[in-house]
């Protein structure tokens, strides 16, 4: 029993967590590219290793300027983005205990 817990909790739990936060970011940039496209500018690459950012098949976002809009208080006066934000927020946070949980029993046991 011990090892069926194990193998839900270490494996299967961290990678839907980290799933539902990829999903809720691509339905995150494709409303900011819809009805913000000013934000979605700042936040994306114009070209990226000569890949157009219309032409590919993934947003091309710079990693530091979604984390800085991701933590900044300042909202675009949309509720959909704020629920969003507070989501993919709850995500990271839930896979980042469950890192540092991993990480501690692991050192511990």
């Amino acid at each position: 029993m011990g090892s069926f817990f194990s193998f839900i909790f270490f494996l299967l739990l961290p990678l839907a967590i980290g799933i539902l936060t990829i999903y809720l970011s691509i339905e995150l940039f494709e409303h900011l590219k819809k009805y913000h496209p000013a934000t979605y500018q700042q936040m994306s690459f114009k070209r990226l290793f000569g890949m157009s950012s219309e032409n590919a098949l993934f947003h091309l976002i710079k990693p530091q300027e979604f984390f800085r809009f991701l933590l900044a208080p300042a909202d675009l006066q949309d509720h959909t983005v704020k629920t969003f934000k507070q989501r993919i927020k709850i995500g990271l946070l839930a896979l980042l205990g469950l890192i540092v949980i991993i990480m501690v029993r692991t050192l511990l046991f």
